[in-house]
């Protein structure tokens, strides 16, 4: 009987080997971080509430850091960037960059996402758990969880701090 090869999955995707789900991760991961830092930068720029711009200035550069170190730790395994902004994700441009809409709505469509920020963060933590070879790109990933658990942390506590009260 032949043993049964291991699989690796992230998101919705299943790999036949720990480097191919790793080297989709970091394509994936380093685009929704850059765009990230793309709209959540349009929405700084125009921000009213200097208690969200201060925020906001931390989770943009934090976002984009990830992007970067991504980007490179793919390029180091001798990848290149492939994954693009998906079209209907584009709108948030729209909208985080939009004075039509308040600081508040703002932090609260984000807030409203967030809620269980395990569960939010669950397809990067499980990717990181099934990475044994590579101890570099696992700590990367670890660490960048962290900072996330950061992020959403400022996100709902500044949404309680401004949220209107009923």
């Amino acid at each position: 009987m032949a043993a049964s090869q291991k699989t690796y999955r992230y998101k919705d995707q299943t790999f036949g080997s720990e480097r191919e789900m790793v080297m989709h991760l970091l394509d994936d991961y380093r685009c929704v971080e850059g765009f990230a830092a793309q709209y959540l930068g349009a929405w700084k720029a125009i921000s009213k509430e200097a208690c969200v711009t201060g925020g906001l200035r931390t989770v943009c550069g934090r976002e984009q850091l990830h992007a970067d170190l991504l980007e490179a730790r793919l390029r180091e395994l001798g990848g290149t960037p492939q994954c693009k902004v998906p079209e209907e994700r584009l709108a948030e441009m729209d909208y985080y960059g939009s004075e039509d809409h308040s600081d508040i709505e703002k932090l609260g469509k984000i807030a409203s996402r967030l809620q269980e920020p395990e569960k939010v963060l669950q397809f990067l933590s499980q990717a990181i758990e099934q990475i044994d070879e590579d101890r570099d790109t696992r700590e990367l990933l670890a660490t960048i969880l962290d900072d996330e658990r950061s992020t959403i942390q400022w996100v709902l506590a500044s949404w309680e701090d401004l949220k209107p009260q009923a």
